[in-house]
């Protein structure tokens, strides 16, 4: 996993690639810096429209790890 680390120096986008996957579960402060110590791969926050309010949403580029994120705060 030492190799991951280095290649993903900047783990946090400011763009969403289309093969990102989405967590619907509400991004907050606990939730990001549990997202920094805990997983390694890249990931971009931005917000989505929910009942004409935006939300703060987190996407991952590793499938599972957006499983565990989902699994983890919601």
């Amino acid at each position: 996993m030492k190799h991951m680390e280095q290649w993903f120096v900047d783990r946090k986008l400011s763009y969403k690639p289309k093969h990102f996957i989405t967590a619907r579960t509400p991004v907050t402060t606990e939730s990001l810096s549990w997202i920094a110590h805990n997983l390694i791969g890249r990931y971009h926050l931005g917000t989505e429209m929910e009942d004409f309010q935006a939300i703060s949403v987190v996407s991952f580029e590793d499938h599972s790890e957006a499983m565990l994120y989902e699994l983890t705060w919601s």
